[in-house]
């Protein structure tokens, strides 16, 4: 878990109305797993690509929100875009190879 020196140095995500500005998080307007979803059923190909994935009609990602506001009464629409940073694990933390050579 993160510590609270950390936690001020994230940049957390807000939503705000477009209306009055007031500010909600993600977590304000969508239900918890709403976002990303859960699919019932992946496909991959050979090489690890996915080429079919199916939901139920309940557990789709969220595609728009429509949201009253609860300073200013007025309804304003949250589309998603989520996106995710992929970098390599620093090699002390790769734990894939349990063998170590004692040559070294």
């Amino acid at each position: 878990m993160a510590n609270s020196t950390e936690n001020k140095n994230i940049k957390w995500p807000v939503i705000r109305c477009p209306h009055c500005g007031r500010e909600y998080t993600p977590a304000d307007i969508f239900y918890p797993g709403e976002l990303i979803g859960k699919p019932v059923e992946v496909v991959r190909d050979a090489l690890g690509k996915i080429i079919y994935q199916e939901y139920d009609d309940e557990e789709m990602p969220a595609q728009v929100e429509h949201f009253i506001c609860d300073e200013c009464g007025k309804g304003f629409i949250v589309e998603p875009v989520v996106t995710y940073k992929v970098k390599k694990e620093d090699e002390a933390n790769d734990f894939s190879d349990l063998s170590a050579s004692l040559l070294d």
